[in-house]
């Protein structure tokens, strides 16, 4: 009688459902997760809930990826990171620790070197100090005169093309083997009425070629 009822069900539904153990095999539609939720490596986590990813990687559309390996469509941080052959990098100036791009010469988490940690004070040229010696940013000491992330006054972060010179953010370029100002010839007249100047850049740690002057 049980086989019976089991054939008679195949022959008016006309296909067969295969069980697993705890339940109904599941679809491709399956992978999906519940409205309000997305998938976070693996698992459905609520929406948004997903930003951060293993040390030593990045979160790139959606993925975690090996830190520098983000291709640069998905959209580099514009503060702290800048398109280098495709893709998305720490800016110069700044290093990378772990799946961040931090100022060691300024960042109390990471003082001198990736995971030196200040305990207490702050972080100032690179050194933990009782006291800051310039300017107090969070917690970080810095010059807004030249910091790149803080020109002017904190939080006020030139792109990843610029460079802050006396508190304002500046177009530059970069320059190959000049290690100190002047560089008499590495600053060519770009166009007639429009010529650049070696200027000290502290953030990037070298000169660089500056469009009308040094501020």
């Amino acid at each position: 009688m049980r086989w019976a009822w089991t054939w008679a069900l195949l022959l008016v539904t006309g296909c067969l459902v295969e069980y697993t153990v705890g339940g109904a095999a599941t679809d491709d539609d399956d992978d999906e997760c519940p409205a309000g939720q997305e998938r976070c490596h693996g698992d459905c986590v609520a929406a948004g809930a997903c930003d951060t990813c293993p040390e030593g990687q990045v979160l790139c559309d959606k993925a975690c990826v090996a830190a520098d390996a983000c291709p640069c469509e998905t959209g580099c941080d514009d503060e702290r990171e800048m398109c280098a052959d495709g893709l998305c990098v720490c800016r110069t100036g700044l290093s990378r620790c772990g799946s961040a791009c931090v100022d060691i010469r300024a960042d109390a988490g990471h003082c001198g070197g990736c995971g030196e940690a200040c305990d207490e004070g702050m972080c100032d040229g690179g050194e933990c100090a009782a006291e800051c010696s310039a300017q107090v940013c969070g917690d970080s000491c810095v010059e807004v005169a030249f910091d790149s992330l803080n020109c002017g006054q904190c939080g006020e972060a030139c792109e990843s093309d610029e460079v802050c010179l006396a508190g304002e953010c500046r177009r530059y370029t970069e320059i190959s083997g000049c290690t100190m100002c002047p560089c008499e010839d590495a600053c060519d007249e770009e166009e007639e009425e429009d010529e650049s100047a070696c200027c000290d850049a502290p953030f990037l740690g070298g000169p660089v070629c500056v469009r009308d002057g040094c501020g």
